[in-house]
């Protein structure tokens, strides 16, 4: 008998455009007691919205789901599915939901949850017997997925692919029959993929429990999954053989562009001697990136390659103004002026409102329309030189102090919280202060000939951010930041939630937008196949340190090789 079966399943979405969208249509498939599935299609065609379902936490309008002796129909009462999400884990696709405390205290807040029924409640005291306990345990998890070197680190300082096997660390800990996996190893270097796909396996043997796994990454699949599903417009239409599956998946792809060279090389960013430094709260020293020279020139698609951890969103936050070095200076070198973005003040407020970065988290507001997060974020990307002048007299500000305010709100939520009650800014004339910035209207032609480019659908700039699928999320994200016009475009792993067919295509759009329009493009990514096919040229970084270009095909295909098994 087996362990799951789904039987018809079918799911609608109500859009808040007045429209609506079949995620899944008549869905039928079961998995054994310690099987690997793996499920596989293109984005949007229904995958997350099935884990989902199958965790418990999604509603559906037709058909069945069985998990073991539980069986649920879309009239189920909730304790029903209660039922079946005690069963199963869950990681969720590019989700660093985590808490504002160090790696191992994350750990001990699920362990602690589990005997108080309550994840917010504090802690137990540091010098009680069972903070050391919990300690303990969780530092064992932490090993489990390669982070007990990092346990006095906050969490929010690991790179993505770090934030990850956190995250899947957290689930192990509820020891589920099920593990719902969606793009765990996204954000994760090749070396380390290798280690996660031998913890999945171990993890399903030892426990004897089953896998259902979301991946965009064939070679994924090749290596760990028994049994492919392909998914195409919420229909299986494929379900056997794996590799038979991803030939008929990978069968779609469309030819790459061609890449213009660069005709000349002048200079759009230097950066000299720049350090950055990070420290725990007891003064110790958790990391440094360390660049002794970087030029990047003018209408250049640059690409940053390195393993997790190893500094890449760490430069990407710098080159953008989001975050300021301990030592050496960056130059923005604009058509207009040069303006020195390692330091505060009027001018550099004006250079970064040319360069756009869409970090690994998106930075798309839950509920708000995407026509919403361009307006909002227009009023950001337009400030003129009168405009700041303005805001400087209006609030009786230096000009340093309103270029650290408009960094502040390009900065995560959570950070930005840090920040405003380590200083002590008063939150109301900090809302004060944003809804000052002048109203800035939207070319909505303009706009929707941009996301008709990033083969986003005619209804996208009404939909809201949580109706959108991984793939378009990322695609939406571009297309948010093109819409200021930058000259720059930091993209910070860019393809790690795209499968092969749309990550082609998304290779194609930016190679037509660096054509047409000559912006300049940096992209931070693990996937050496896109930059090999989008880069002018490829930078690594390592251990903190930028080592200078890769010099040649050999040497990328051999850098962050996965581990002969």
């Amino acid at each position: 008998m087996s362990l799951i079966e789904i039987k018809g399943l079918t799911k609608r979405y109500h859009l808040t455009s007045g429209t609506f969208k079949i995620a899944l249509d008549d869905v039928s498939f079961e998995v054994k007691n310690r099987e690997i599935l793996g499920v596989i299609g293109k984005s949007g065609s229904g995958k997350s919205t099935l884990l989902r379902i199958i965790r418990g936490i999604e509603p559906f309008d037709r058909g069945h789901i069985r998990i073991g002796d539980v069986r649920l129909t879309p009239d189920s009462p909730k304790y029903e599915f209660e039922k079946v999400k005690s069963k199963s884990a869950y990681q969720y696709q590019r989700s660093f939901s985590l808490w504002g405390l160090t790696t191992v205290e994350n750990i001990m807040k699920r362990l602690y949850a589990l005997k108080t029924g309550d994840e917010t409640l504090d802690l137990p005291p540091e010098d009680s017997k069972e903070y050391e306990e919990l300690k303990g345990e969780s530092i064992r998890y932490l090993r489990i997925v390669g982070l007990d070197h990092k346990w006095y680190q906050s969490a929010h300082t690991l790179s993505g692919g770090e934030k990850q096997r956190l995250v899947l660390a957290r689930q192990l800990v509820l020891n589920p029959e099920i593990l719902l996996l969606d793009e765990p190893l996204s954000m994760a270097s090749p070396d380390k993929r290798v280690d996660i796909i031998e913890l999945i396996r171990n993890l399903r043997n030892e426990h004897d429990m089953a896998v259902i796994m979301v991946s965009h990454l064939p070679e994924i699949h090749e290596k760990l999954s028994d049994r492919l599903v392909l998914l195409d417009d919420g229909r299986i239409s494929f379900d056997g053989n794996v590799s038979e599956g991803i030939d008929l998946f990978l069968s779609e792809l469309e030819p790459p562009l061609t890449l213009k060279p660069l005709k000349k090389k002048e200079p759009a960013f230097i950066v000299e001697n720049v350090k950055k430094k990070y420290f725990h709260y007891n003064l110790k020293q958790l990391f440094e990136l360390g660049v002794e020279k970087l030029e990047v020139f003018r209408g250049e698609i640059l690409g940053i390659i390195g393993p997790s951890g190893s500094g890449k969103t760490v430069l990407v936050r710098l080159l953008s103004g989001l975050e300021l070095p301990n030592e050496g200076r960056i130059t923005f070198i604009g058509k207009e002026f040069t303006a020195i973005i390692s330091e505060l003040g009027l001018l550099n407020a004006l250079a970064r409102q040319r360069i756009g970065l869409v970090r690994q988290e998106f930075d798309l507001t839950y509920y708000a329309s995407i026509l919403d997060i361009i307006l909002s974020k227009k009023r950001l990307a337009t400030l003129t030189e009168d405009d700041i002048k303005k805001i400087i007299e209006d609030f009786d500000l230096t000009d340093k102090s309103v270029d650290f305010l408009l960094r502040l709100a390009h900065l995560p939520p959570e950070i930005q919280r840090d920040i405003v009650y380590q200083i002590g800014l008063n939150e109301d004339e900090l809302a004060d202060f944003f809804l000052s910035l002048p109203y800035v209207p939207v070319d909505h032609k303009d706009v929707k000939s941009l996301f008709y480019q990033l083969e986003l659908p005619a209804d996208i700039l009404e939909r809201r951010a949580f109706e959108l699928s991984g793939g378009e999320k990322i695609r939406v994200a571009i297309g948010v930041e093109m819409a200021m016009n930058p000259d720059i475009l930091i993209l910070d792993e860019p393809f790690a939630d795209l499968d092969p067919i749309t990550t082609r295509m998304l290779c194609n759009v930016l190679k037509t937008l660096n054509n047409k329009l000559g912006i300049t493009m940096l992209i931070v990514s693990h996937n050496r196949t896109a930059l090999k096919e989008i880069a002018h040229r490829i930078v690594k970084v390592e251990d903190g340190t930028l080592l200078g270009e890769v010099e040649d095909e050999t040497e990328l295909e051999n850098l962050l090789k996965t581990k002969a098994k």
